[in-house]
């Protein structure tokens, strides 16, 4: 199980040497917003709030971002930010996770080609 994105989060700007106040000024937010989402009190961020304080920290948004995908129970992607083929391609992965259409093979293949990308 990955880390809670609150952990993560607070990780990260302790690494960087960062304040809660500082991360709230980035974001326009209070510093009681910014505490109740590290402590788990409220949701976490949205993935450009995410990338704003990866960026801002200077770390990875990868296990911020699946942290936060795993609370939300939810994987937040705006297809409108994307080329028309993601858009597709994202599309029907979902659809096919949706109706059990993706085998566990072609995961892996996807998850393969994916990890070569890097």
């Amino acid at each position: 199980m990955p880390e809670r994105f609150g952990d993560a989060l607070r990780r990260s700007r302790h690494d960087a040497g960062k304040t809660l106040g500082d991360v709230a000024k980035l974001l326009g937010v209070s510093v009681v917003y910014v505490s109740d989402v590290e402590r788990g009190n409220r949701r976490p961020f949205n993935n450009d709030r995410i990338l704003k304080v990866a960026r801002f920290v200077e770390t990875d948004p990868a296990p911020l971002i699946t942290a936060a995908n795993v609370e939300r129970g939810v994987i937040e992607y705006d297809i409108s930010k994307g080329k028309p083929l993601a858009a597709a391609v994202v599309g029907d992965l979902v659809s096919g996770l949706a109706r059990g259409g993706v085998t566990d093979d072609q995961l892996k293949k996807i998850r393969a080609i994916l990890e070569d990308s890097d």
